[in-house]
């Protein structure tokens, strides 16, 4: 029960500074001359650095622990934060390529810390209520992007200077979740895998392999657009962080709020996946209506319902995934699944921020193809038991026995 709670409130903490990070950033460095290209090339170094620490992190995860691995990821994460506050093009850039290697270490060793947090058959309330926890803390973080706006108008200080102070105060969550993810117990297993990714690659295949196939596709469709949404925004409506953080702190207020009944969902209607392509197939043509009008009240309108299709049954994915192998190998499995969907999203956010520069609606429509083409594949992969939540014999010689609720698809 105490870990329970610590993975909550380390969720809500690292939620608040995802949140506001997401509010200011775009409106900060477009404020500084950063053109959409440069934008989205930083960003695709930072998915690079991001990958190769995934990979590190999923290893380290299974040997030494995943909450260890947490706490480095955070204290990283730190540091790129207030780097990126100093605006030059050495230390944006520099902050970017750290803060993806923040995000490989931390997401992944979470990701695993949570899958063995609790009972494999209540994986899927114990991801949504953390993923929620965490989506609250978002919605917090997003709001907070008023704060600069305020100070800018009330205070006299200049707009500029308000974004990169607001990104100076998101580096204290990070700096205060590290010791904290240290308490949160783990339970390994009975025979904890201390052979890292080359062992839990031989033990990681049949239809744990076919949904890293689709999460390629995701993963790429997602950095194309969705990563850039807050440069489209910026860019076709001139928008400030006020604005953008209002968007996105509504989108995390009502996932939160609806994480916590999809596991009862998922209980009535036949298994976590077959929830998570129901509501995940509903957003895409929401995603190609948003490139169809002029309006910002109705395109921000638009983007919010799709984004909380899109992304509240992201725990029941994750869940249903991690059932997939062994309780010991789930920091390998984690480093897998999120580098199939990180590693093509390096290339995804830099075309998609070339296409931007090039027209603005091209991106998003791109994005509900691949979309539709990877919910389609899983989908038919998964036909005969329509993502009933059981264990998969495929993990085998292992006996059988994924927080935060973003990155955002």
């Amino acid at each position: 029960m105490r870990g329970m709670r610590r993975l909550l409130l380390l969720g809500m903490l690292n939620g608040a500074s995802w949140g506001l990070v997401w509010s200011v950033l775009a409106p900060y460095l477009r404020s500084l001359g950063y053109s959409g290209a440069e934008y989205g090339l930083m960003g695709g170094t930072a998915v690079v650095s991001g990958a190769i620490m995934t990979l590190v992190g999923g290893g380290l995860s299974d040997r030494v622990g995943a909450r260890r691995v947490a706490a480095a990821g955070l204290l990283l994460q730190s540091v790129a934060l207030l780097l990126i506050s100093r605006g030059s093009f050495a230390t944006v850039s520099a902050g970017f390529f750290l803060n993806g290697a923040a995000n490989g270490l931390a997401f992944t060793s979470m990701q695993a810390l949570v899958a063995r947090s609790g009972r494999d058959e209540a994986l899927h309330y114990t991801f949504s209520y953390i993923s929620a926890m965490s989506t609250l803390g978002g919605a917090i973080g997003s709001f907070a992007g008023w704060a600069p706006v305020l100070a800018s108008r009330h205070a006299g200080v200049p707009l500029v200077e308000a974004y990169r102070a607001a990104l100076a105060v998101s580096s204290l969550l990070p700096l205060v979740s590290a010791p904290l993810a240290l308490t949160v117990p783990e339970d390994l297993g009975p025979r904890w895998a201390r052979t890292g990714i080359r062992e839990g690659l031989k033990h990681l295949r049949g239809r744990f392999a076919r949904v890293a196939v689709a999460n390629v596709l995701i993963g790429f469709g997602a950095a194309m657009s969705i990563h850039n949404i807050d440069y489209y925004f910026s860019a076709k409506y001139g928008v400030t962080s006020a604005q953008l953080g209002s968007i996105f702190g509504l989108q995390q207020l009502f996932m939160a709020a609806l994480m916590t009944v999809m596991p009862r969902l998922a209980d009535r209607a036949g298994g976590p996946l077959r929830v998570y392509l129901a509501v995940s197939y509903s957003s895409i043509p929401l995603l190609v209506a948003m490139t169809l009008t002029d309006s910002f009240a109705l395109a921000s309108a638009l983007y919010l319902v799709r984004s909380i299709l899109m992304n509240v049954a992201n725990p029941l994915f994750n869940a249903f995934v991690m059932r997939l192998v062994p309780r010991e190998l789930r920091g390998t499995a984690s480093a897998l699944l999120s580098l199939s969907w990180t590693l093509p999203a390096g290339g995804g956010r830099a075309v998609g921020g070339y296409l931007l520069d090039i027209d603005l609606e091209l991106p998003l429509r791109l994005t509900a193809v691949l979309y539709t083409v990877a919910l389609t594949y899983i989908a038919l992969e998964f036909r005969d038991q329509h993502g009933r939540a059981e264990a998969s014999r495929e993990a085998e010689p292992c006996p059988p026995q994924h927080t935060t609720s973003y990155p955002s698809r």
